[in-house]
């Protein structure tokens, strides 16, 4: 089996595309580090040249004609506004914290009024400041941009490149060996279908896994060409008390785990098709069509509660991790999620395995 599994790995990387695929990946996360330099110079030039007030370490708030401090978005969901305009106020970390409890408390009172995501957003809020107070610190200025921080721990927003990567290498991995004709001589061997799926199978993981960390790499090597944030704190207002190391190991593993997923896919297109292109397009088609598909779900399922289980509900994880207000249809939890996707993947590779042992290899 390790023989098996060497002689797939020697084969893999004595293609030139296999090593091209990752010198790519490093190029774009430095080109994305890159346009965030130059997007953080942008913002900061916006913010001299407007009125807004210094930042003194909470949240950007209005004030209003009867003295109250409202965060913007209380502010625009009032019946009435300021004859004169909003008059913005930067609060301090002392001030943001009171604020937020009050507007907190407010929504709670009146849960007709407010959605459950509105009131969650406050919440983040009010964490991500509470953290910054009990440790004394003072949060980073958000109109400096995004920092290595934030860069790091999103992974420059590129973290499907390594999935799109590995789901090319799985789409490939069978359907080359009928299409080159080597299948044959690789089952004179003495080894069972099953190992040889297998071996292919833990190849093709172990390369998503390498892209993978070669993403997390680079990622934070060319963080450190934007403003600093410690990877220990809280990262923004969006996630709360989550601090950069904490997002990046979540998104890593949900990711992988996905990853995962579409390998498993891939490889049962490629024991099916004969054809190396037409495997690898399947292959990519699924990966980009299940982000779509996902997104039109929660109205469907809102009818029909049980589809909530359906695998495309399922492929929104990497959101959940990210957005805490992002929102699976039927209200599915991360473990729910998971437990979901754990599930077709070995449905999905013991389908795989079933048709990979019939398939007649007289035909190829």
């Amino acid at each position: 089996m390790l023989v098996l599994i060497k002689n797939e790995f020697i084969k893999l990387f004595s293609k030139k595309s296999s090593w091209i695929l990752q010198i790519f990946l490093i190029l774009c996360m430095f080109g994305v580090a890159f346009m965030t330099t130059k997007s953080n110079e942008s913002m900061r030039s916006y913010r001299s040249e407007t009125n807004m007030p210094a930042f003194k370490g909470g949240v950007e708030g209005i004030k209003t004609s009867d003295g109250r401090i409202l965060s913007e978005m209380m502010y625009w969901g009032e019946d009435e506004e300021d004859a004169d305009g909003p008059e913005y106020v930067s609060l301090t970390l002392d001030e943001t914290i009171p604020v937020l409890k009050d507007n907190l408390e407010m929504m709670k009172s009146q849960p007709k009024a407010y959605d459950k995501s509105d009131v969650k957003v406050v919440e983040k809020q009010l964490a991500y400041y509470q953290s910054y107070k009990d440790k004394g610190e003072t949060p980073i200025d958000p109109m400096k941009g995004s920092t290595n921080a934030q860069f790091f721990s999103s992974f420059g927003s590129i973290y499907f490149l390594p999935t799109l990567f590995a789901v090319v290498i799985a789409s490939m991995i069978i359907a080359a060996e009928f299409s080159g004709g080597t299948i044959k001589l690789l089952l004179t061997r003495p080894y069972s279908r099953l190992q040889i799926l297998w071996s292919k199978y833990i190849v093709a993981i172990l390369y998503g896994l390498l892209s993978s960390v070669v993403m997390a790499a680079s990622a934070f090597a060319f963080s450190f060409m934007l403003p600093h944030q410690s990877l220990n704190a809280a990262i923004s207002e969006e996630m709360g008390a989550k601090t950069a190391l904490t997002l990046a190991g979540q998104l890593f593993a949900s990711n992988f785990l996905l990853m995962i997923l579409y390998i498993t896919i891939a490889l049962f297109f490629s024991a099916v098709i004969r054809s190396q292109a037409l495997a690898v397009g399947v292959g990519m088609g699924v990966l980009f069509s299940g982000s779509i598909l996902g997104s039109i779900l929660p109205a469907v399922i809102a009818k029909y509660d049980w589809l909530k289980w359906i695998l495309f509900n399922l492929l929104g994880l990497n959101n959940q991790v990210l957005d805490s207000a992002y929102m699976v249809g039927g209200d599915l939890s991360i473990l729910a999620t998971v437990i979901g996707l754990i599930i077709y993947i070995v449905l999905i590779y013991a389908a795989t395995l079933a048709l990979f042992n019939k398939r007649d290899v007289a035909l190829s």
